[in-house]
């Protein structure tokens, strides 16, 4: 499948889907790289990526990180998991919800993540979603540092502050709309309350 494919389905899903596509068009290449700024190449570490989508970070981390380390991908949405796997057919990347991320790291005997890198829009998600995913990365995480992607620059930076002490903004001009990435560390111990946690309150 061409890349003008690949954007034109995207596209069509963001239209369907309005938010709950983190994006208008597919990272680009220079918003992946910014995505990767804790990937070693020099050595073994354990990844997982959020949201897939069409495969383009995934594909970068693929072919930037050590032979020797673990890649787990997480895509629930089916054309785009079919797309994602296409592009890279050596990646394990399961076909769920994010938020059965504690069972799919068990079923794969992984109990420390040196990378979590999220594509998702987490501001319109369930925060019971959210929750599931940032308490599974307190628990496994080495590193300290959880990566998430956005296309509104600086918009949801008040978001990412309410739940992490420490929040770096990097601005990338080279995407379709400019984007940049937040690296958070620090989650505050009570995040799971309604004012810090990302996301939408249940009903």
């Amino acid at each position: 499948m061409t890349r003008l494919a690949e954007r034109t389905i995207w596209i069509r899903k963001f239209l369907r889907h309005g938010r709950k596509i983190a994006s208008l068009t597919p990272s680009s290449r220079w918003l992946c790289k910014a995505m990767c700024r804790d990937i070693d190449s020099s050595r073994p570490q354990t990844i997982i990526e959020l949201g897939a989508g069409t495969g383009p970070l995934t594909e970068m981390i693929s072919q930037i990180m050590h032979p020797e380390g673990r890649f787990m991908s997480v895509e629930i949405d089916p054309e785009l998991h079919k797309m994602a796997t296409t592009r890279c057919p050596d990646v394990d990347i399961a076909k769920a919800s994010v938020e059965a991320l504690p069972e799919l790291l068990a079923e794969r005997g992984i109990d420390k993540v040196d990378v979590m890198l999220s594509c998702l829009p987490m501001p319109s998600m369930p925060q019971s979603v959210n929750q599931a995913v940032l308490e599974t990365w307190k628990r496994t995480t080495t590193s300290g540092v959880y990566t998430q992607i956005t296309q509104v620059p600086w918009w949801y930076l008040p978001v990412y502050r309410r739940a992490f002490q420490t929040v770096d903004f990097r601005f990338v001009t080279m995407n379709p709309p400019p984007g940049g990435v937040y690296h958070c560390s620090d989650l505050f111990d009570d995040f799971q309350t309604t004012e810090r946690l990302p996301g939408k309150s249940a009903a």
